[in-house]
This record gives C-alpha cells, sequence and structure tokens, in this order.
C-alpha cells in the first residue's frame, strides 16, 4: 500500500470539515445574562393596560307627575296669572312621590317618602296683600324676616329667596343642617306677583339644592 504525504494546509481543511456539529438548545437564544441584584421587569399585557370600565351614576329622576299635578293645581288657582307653576329639575335623590298639597287660593306638590309624609314639595302660596310691594321691599321683607338669604340667578331677574327653619328660626350650632327639623324658604321670582314655598324636611343642604333646581314651567 502506497502512502501519501499531505501537505500540512490539506491536514487543516479536512479537520475542519470533521468537527462535530454543535447540538441546538431547547431554550431557543441565549440571553445575556442579568447583573446580580436587578430586579425583573414585568411589561403589562395589552389587556392589562386597557381602562377599567366606570359606572355611571344615572341624576336622580323627580317623579314625572309632579309636573302634571302642578299645571293642574295651578290652574285651578284663585289668580293663575300672577303665579306661574314651578317644577324640580332635581330633588337630590330624594326619590319621593309627588301629589297635589292644599294651599288655600294657590297651589301646591309635595313629594312624601315610606314613612314620611311631605317630605319635601314646592307651592305657590296664593294672591296676599303685600306681593304687590316693589322688589326693593320684598327682597328687604323676606332678608328681614329669615335668618339666611340668597339670590336664585338661574331663575327670571330679580328672584331670591329667605330661608330656615320653620318659624323663621336660625339653624342652630348643634345641629347646621336642621336634620330633624323642618326647613322652609319663602321665594320671589321675578314677573311673578306671589311667594312661592319651597320646603325639606330633609335637613338644609337639601332643601338648598331644590332652591336651586326650580324652574318655570311653560302653561301654553
Amino acid at each position: 500500500m502506497t502512502f501519501r504525504i499531505l501537505p500540512l494546509a490539506a491536514l487543516v481543511a479536512l479537520a475542519a470539515c470533521t468537527s462535530p456539529e454543535r447540538e441546538p438548545s431547547d431554550s431557543g437564544p441565549s440571553a445575556s445574562p442579568e447583573p446580580a441584584g436587578s430586579p425583573a421587569v414585568t411589561v403589562p399585557s395589552a389587556a392589562s393596560s386597557d381602562p377599567i370600565p366606570v359606572a355611571i351614576p344615572k341624576p336622580p329622576v323627580v317623579d314625572p307627575a309632579a309636573r302634571r299635578i302642578a299645571l293642574a293645581e295651578w290652574r285651578k288657582s284663585d289668580k293663575p296669572e300672577t303665579c306661574a307653576p314651578l317644577a324640580l329639575k332635581s330633588d337630590g335623590g330624594g326619590a319621593g312621590t309627588a301629589r297635589r298639597a292644599n294651599f288655600s287660593g294657590g297651589w301646591g306638590v309635595a313629594f312624601d317618602q315610606p314613612g314620611l309624609r311631605s317630605a319635601y314639595g314646592i307651592a305657590g302660596t296664593g294672591y296676599l296683600p303685600q306681593d304687590t310691594e316693589s322688589v326693593d321691599k320684598q327682597r328687604a321683607r323676606l332678608a328681614a324676616q329669615w335668618p339666611l338669604f340668597r339670590e336664585l340667578e338661574h331663575l327670571p331677574s330679580p328672584s331670591f329667596a329667605g330661608y330656615g327653619i320653620e318659624g323663621a328660626k336660625a339653624y342652630p350650632a348643634s345641629n347646621p343642617d336642621g336634620r330633624g327639623e323642618s326647613s322652609i324658604a319663602y321665594v320671589r321670582i321675578g314677573g311673578q306677583q306671589c311667594d312661592y314655598n319651597v320646603w325639606s324636611k330633609l335637613g338644609r343642604a337639601h332643601l338648598e339644592h331644590l332652591l336651586e333646581k326650580l324652574e318655570l314651567l311653560p302653561t301654553g
């Protein structure tokens, strides 16, 4: 047998061709090692970054019968042309059931709650001699008579109210919201010639809410 002596370069090439191939790893591409003590970072998924739906509470709905009752009682009053009917855009969550309220010569709507009759309401009290006085005299009368007074800028100008605990009493320091008491307001509305009553047995804050949610009803 004849042996051929191969050049050194050929031996190197032969060795390279016969090296065993590296087995692929099951773990995929190797990652660079994290520095010791580095905290793991969690990337939020698309689902976790979506905003969480928030339930929006519906505004309190006033008993729809209140408007019908106010209009019916107003039409039966002595002088409907001088004391337009009112309604509430919101009752502050009182959720009372509307019914007619007796006001001699005028009109009224009371709201009853379970276990509490006439919890709150509104009324046109009918004609009184002082109703024809000037706006300045009306304002001065209510401001002097009642411990609290406010302008009602959302109603036809000039509109204002004097209010407190029934009997024109002030709210005591020990019970500033008048819980358990009957709060009442006397209201004057621009263009009308009557005193309106707005009342609540649910506290001063509730009465003040009602005052800010009054609106004149269309009568046509």
